[in-house]
Parts: structure tokens; C-alpha cells; sequence
């Protein structure tokens, strides 16, 4: 953003500068995880769209309601950021249902099957990753993790991840037949939790449960 970007936002009225905040942030919340192949002109208009709604928000609680400046920014904020939330958690899923039941599109608008993983809210309960020297990485019941720094696993936007190891097995295993090997301490009282970190380069196939 250029100096004068910054200075025309700084010129504007306190309720301009409100809405754009409130439908950046709303944006943010409903995309968060899935941004990186928007464009100028989807981030803009998504950002106007969200300021939209919550325009409605200011002025039912700032003229109807007649509710103090700070009150009422407080409340158009914070009904952004639930907005954006609801369409992330319910709106987008049944809007693409409806898409697809009326054979308007099957795309889910998303660059790559792996960022459609980002946008499904059940719950994960087992992570396995092949790496390329043919070796395989578990962890056998995520929920295990769920209070532990960076939560269950990290499905990163490039492709890596971030995972606790609990059972392993090697390619010479695999070729003999054998099955996952449990990892020592993956959670250990004096150190702490264990997480490894996979390159995208590293990997060849990912399995990951999820319960219906």
C-alpha cells in the first residue's frame, strides 16, 4: 500500500473507514487459509460485499437503536467478523450444494484439490503421509494433539505439513510386510511435544480420515 493510498483512506469519514475495515476483516474470515489465488478485483469486491452488510449493522444500531460512535463501530466490527464466519461455516458449503444440484457448476472455485482440505469443518482423525524415500508417517488418533502447540496437524497452502509422528514404517518394512512401528515419546513430560515438519517436495500421498 503507497504513502498515498494511506493518506486518502486517513482523509475519509469515520463510517468509510469503518465499513472497509469491518469488510477486509470479514473477508479475511471467510477466506482465511484459501486467499492466495484471489485476484485484485475478487479481493475487492468480496471486501465491498462484506462492507455492504455491515453497513446495516452501523446504521440500525447507530440511528435506530441510537447507540454511541464507539458503540455502534464496535457492534458493525464485530457483526463483520460473524458474518464472515457464517459464510465460511454454512454459507459457502450450501451455496456450492445449490450449484452443483442445479448443474450450474461442479468447481468449487479453489486452484487445487488439496486447498478444498482447508474448507471442511469435520473433524480429521488420522493423518498418514508417504514421503518419496517410501517411507510412512502416522499419527493414529489426531485428537490426541488437539491442546498441543499448532493443534492435531498443519495442512500448509504450499503443500507441507506439520504433524506428531506416533507410528512409523520404513520401505524395507513395507516390502516385508511388516506394519507401523509406534514412535518413542512423541509427547514427553520434561520436553515437551515433538512435531515434524514435512516439506511439499517430500511427499507423495496423504491420507487423511474424517468422520461423515
Amino acid at each position: 500500500m503507497t504513502k498515498e493510498t494511506v493518506e486518502l483512506l486517513l482523509n475519509q469519514s469515520w463510517s468509510t473507514l469503518l465499513l472497509a475495515a469491518s469488510g477486509y476483516v470479514a473477508y479475511y474470515v471467510a477466506n482465511v487459509g484459501i486467499r492466495d489465488h484471489h485476484k485484485a478485483a475478487d479481493i475487492t469486491f468480496s471486501i465491498l460485499v462484506f462492507a455492504f452488510v455491515a453497513a446495516f449493522a452501523f446504521y440500525f444500531s447507530r440511528w435506530i437503536a441510537g447507540l454511541s460512535l464507539m458503540v455502534s463501530s464496535g457492534i458493525t466490527f464485530l457483526f463483520a467478523m460473524i458474518a464472515g464466519a457464517l459464510w465460511r461455516a454454512f454459507g459457502k458449503p450450501r451455496f456450492e450444494r445449490l450449484l452443483r444440484a442445479t448443474r450450474i457448476s461442479h468447481s468449487d472455485d479453489l486452484p487445487s484439490a488439496w486447498m478444498a482440505l482447508f474448507g471442511d469443518r469435520r473433524v480429521a482423525t488420522q493423518l498418514t503421509v508417504q514421503l518419496k524415500d517410501g517411507t510412512w508417517l502416522m499419527c493414529d488418533d489426531l485428537s490426541k494433539f488437539g491442546s498441543s502447540p499448532n493443534g492435531p496437524c498443519v495442512l500448509g497452502a504450499k503443500g507441507d505439513i506439520l504433524m506428531y509422528v506416533t507410528d512409523k514404517r520404513t520401505e524395507k518394512q513395507s516390502k516385508r510386510g511388516l506394519g507401523f512401528v509406534p514412535v518413542e515419546h512423541p509427547v514427553d513430560e520434561k520436553w515437551g511435544h515433538d512435531i515434524t515438519y514435512v516439506p511439499a517436495d517430500q511427499i507423495v500421498r496423504v491420507d487423511l480420515r474424517r468422520r461423515p
